[in-house]
């Protein structure tokens, strides 16, 4: 069995990028909503080349002599 693994928050509570949000100001909808946004992005530009092998340049290696 592993142990398990500890998860810390990307920003301190003292880093400039860190905005405190009350209960009252989430909306945890349009977070939801802006995940599903990114993660559709990032396999739209996975499909469409940029995260996709081009196998067109694939070079077939020799066979090794003996085996």
């Amino acid at each position: 069995m592993s142990a398990a693994r500890v998860t810390l928050p990307s920003l301190g509570v003292k880093d400039k990028g860190f905005r405190y949000r009350t209960a009252v100001d989430t909306d945890i909808r349009r977070t939801f909503a802006r995940v599903k946004r990114e993660r559709a992005e990032a396999l739209r530009d996975a499909e469409t080349g940029q995260g996709r092998l081009d196998l067109g340049t694939v070079v077939p290696m020799p066979a090794r002599a003996g085996r």
